[in-house]
């Protein structure tokens, strides 16, 4: 091809008259003398059928089909060429002029968008080297006019130009052109599919990410994750600070800078391994600034683990870290496992999350819901915000905002919500007291740093509400049992003051051996029957009347479950999903069905529990998988267990009758109303009659 038509091409491109000319026409027609100072032939892409479905714009089992169904006809779908770990492999631009060909799928530019749903034959998205290098020659296009132009040496010696420092494509760059660069033209090609270098490295991200599943907590977060960090950390920035991005989150960090101002400093961390977010940040146009000329304040956003192997003890060193290198004036926002940054640990990991607490720096902190990172789908994560608070304020005077959000979705609501109780926080009393709280409370610093167990473990739930004061109970006692006298016997109290233990997490009450935590049985439900054992499942929480209902035969759970135990009287049955739930089996003898589980207190050694109290505690508490570690349970003094169950129960006794009274009831007026409607009974007006009669 002559160079003045390559030259003309590239000015339509560059003209956007994508419509005539595009990066995989102008490519496939150069020779392979022309290409990379005489690299052979271009090499040929690879879809597999899940990547033959992206393409065509179906769902994956059509492109199975289309395979089997067209096998004997005259334009079959194309042969496999190979197969990788059992998937078949097939040659895309094949693929593709099948598809244009025969005008299967939904997708007539497949041709054109080809390059973004395969790869190089020896090219692997699991491989993070290999994707380092992709990554590169997509930043190293996005700085020059047309790397595909240069030979070898001329796209080292470009990538030193726009790289000196080697701090984010130089060496990638090398490694690759060692290797005699044989993914320049499919980088090529793959911008020319996606339209832009930004929409390339994001492709290369989310096709990275579904390869490494086993990333687990360091995977890719979503984007309501995302969105909350953004949301606290604008709410901490003002005009001329700086905000120091995560270094390992290419995608949090490079969405975050599209969101600051232009007078916001941008910023690594100096010395953190942080390439790919600087070509994350290069392609989007996000320029850094020197970190040796620091703003007056800083901002700093981290999120924890930055490895999958990372353990609780190396998450929690990173955050001490971050906590260290904050100056008086800068704040800081931390995301990462609730397991982590709230919920109980060990003690080792506890004595550590401990002493940063003790720096009083910590001024917010929320538990979130599951589901916020693609890998870890049952994990929930925590918020931290980090500061000084506004005003001279003694460490002893501190105080810290905690929310549970454990069951609350992250919309935009919550997160406004939630940040601007966060927030709230690093203000002075004033500030405190002029705030409408949604989801926090406050709780002194100090307290947290003496608290084993869940940090918002008691923004759950509260012992008492806060609109009853104690010293009013008893006389709401006296109101509430007047109102009730005819109905219920009266319930002997003295109105005298005396300490209680305090409430306590499930998990530390499990620990202290006053309860024990037994796993429901996992039944075939071909067992259950009309006949034989009480089974209480999952759903029979909502309605408690409906237990009895399923039942299993005694012999066949002894045979096939011989390790299961069956209730006994006052264990507590409960569920953590879809909603938390408890009921008290009074009796025992029952079977409870998995996921239900059964707590059973330790009748030697109580602890103050009350079985009808860890239930009230229990049913509205916050849901979800492992929810049941943040539970909160109240306590009695033990001399009033005894007479607190006996009243419970005489109250229970009570509501049956009276339910029991307004079932008959309702019966009445169902057969009233069918008799008159029917015309099988008449109704007599004695009103009516006796104001005849005395007329009379």
């Amino acid at each position: 091809m002559p160079p003045e038509q390559i030259v003309n091409q590239i000015v339509a491109l560059q003209a956007g008259e994508t419509d005539k000319v595009t990066y995989h026409q102008m490519h496939a027609q150069r020779t392979g003398s022309e290409y990379l100072g005489r690299m052979p032939t271009e090499p040929s892409l690879l879809i597999d059928l899940a990547g033959v479905a992206r393409l065509a714009a179906v769902q994956r089992p059509v492109a199975s089909m289309w395979r089997s169904r067209f096998a004997g006809t005259t334009d079959p779908f194309p042969g496999a060429v190979s197969e990788e770990s059992g998937r078949p492999q097939f040659e895309a631009q094949q693929v593709a002029d099948w598809l244009v060909r025969t005008g299967h799928g939904n997708n007539p530019e497949a041709r054109e968008d080809a390059a973004a749903a395969a790869a190089p034959a020896d090219f692997s998205f699991a491989d993070s080297n290999a994707v380092a290098e992709l990554e590169a020659l997509i930043t190293l296009y996005s700085q020059t006019d047309d790397p595909g132009e240069l030979t070898q040496s001329q796209i080292e010696d470009a990538a030193a130009k726009v790289d000196p420092l080697d701090d984010m494509l130089q060496a990638e760059i090398s490694a690759h052109v060692q290797r005699g660069a044989p993914w320049l033209e499919y980088s090529v090609h793959l911008i020319d599919a996606t339209y832009s270098p930004s929409a390339a490295m994001a492709l290369v991200a989310r096709r990275h990410a579904v390869s490494r599943r086993a990333a687990g907590s360091a995977g890719p977060l979503v984007a309501d994750a995302i969105a909350l960090v953004i949301d606290a950390t604008l709410a901490l920035v003002g005009d001329g600070d700086a905000v120091t991005l995560d270094a390992g989150d290419a995608t949090l960090s490079s969405t975050l800078a599209g969101r600051l101002g232009d007078d916001v400093i941008i910023v690594l961390p100096a010395g953190a391994d942080s390439r790919r977010v600087r070509r994350q940040l290069r392609v989007e146009g996000h320029w850094l600034a020197d970190t040796e000329q620091p703003a007056t304040r800083s901002v700093v956003v981290a999120r924890v683990p930055s490895e999958p192997g990372d353990d609780v003890a190396r998450m929690l060193r990173a955050v001490d870290e971050v906590s260290l290198s904050l100056r008086d004036s800068d704040a800081a926002v931390i995301i990462g496992p609730a397991r982590t940054l709230v919920d109980p640990l060990a003690p080792t990991d506890e004595r550590a999350r401990t002493d940063i607490l003790r720096s009083g720096r910590v001024r917010g902190i929320a538990r979130l819901s599951a589901g916020l990172v693609d890998s870890a789908t049952r994990e929930s994560l925590a918020l931290w915000v980090l500061g000084e608070p506004v005003g001279e304020v003694s460490l002893a005077e501190r105080v810290t905002a905690i929310a549970d959000l454990t069951a609350i979705p992250l919309t935009l609501a919550a997160r406004t919500d939630l940040v601007s109780d966060l927030i709230a926080g690093m203000g002075g009393g004033r500030d405190l007291r002029a705030h409408q709280f949604r989801f926090a409370r406050f709780v002194r610093t100090t307290s947290l740093q003496a608290r084993s167990g869940s940090l918002v473990a008691s923004a759950t739930r509260k012992p008492v509400p806060d609109t009853t004061d104690a010293a009013e109970i008893p006389a709401l006692l006296d109101l509430a049992a007047d109102a009730v006298r005819n109905d219920f016997a009266p319930i002997e109290i003295a109105p005298d003051a005396h300490d209680v233990p305090r409430a306590t997490s499930l998990p530390e009450l499990i620990d202290a051996r006053h309860l024990r935590r037994i796993q429901g049985a996992r039944l075939d439900p071909d067992l259950l029957g009309s006949e034989g054992l009480v089974v209480v499942t999952s759903s029979d929480l909502d309605r408690p009347a409906s237990i009895g209902r399923a039942r299993v035969d005694q012999l066949a759970f002894a045979t096939q479950y011989p390790n299961a135990q069956l209730t006994r009287p006052g264990d507590v049955i409960f569920r953590t999903s879809p909603t938390a739930a408890a009921w008290v089996d009074v009796d025992g003898s029952k079977v409870v069905a998995y996921p239900a589980r059964v707590l059973r207190i330790t009748a030697g050694d109580p602890g103050g529990l009350v079985p009808e109290v860890i239930a009230a505690d229990i049913t509205g508490a916050a849901a979800g998988p492992g929810a049941w570690k943040r539970w909160i349970l109240r306590r009695v003094a033990p001399r009033t267990i005894a007479p607190l169950r006996r009243a419970l129960t005489d109250i229970a006794t009570a509501r049956e009758d009276l339910a029991a009274r307004a079932a008959r009831l309702d019966d009445l007026a169902a057969l009233i109303v069918a008799g008159a409607t029917s015309g099988a009974v008449t109704m007599i007006d004695t009103n009516h009659a006796a104001d005849a009669a005395s007329t009379q």
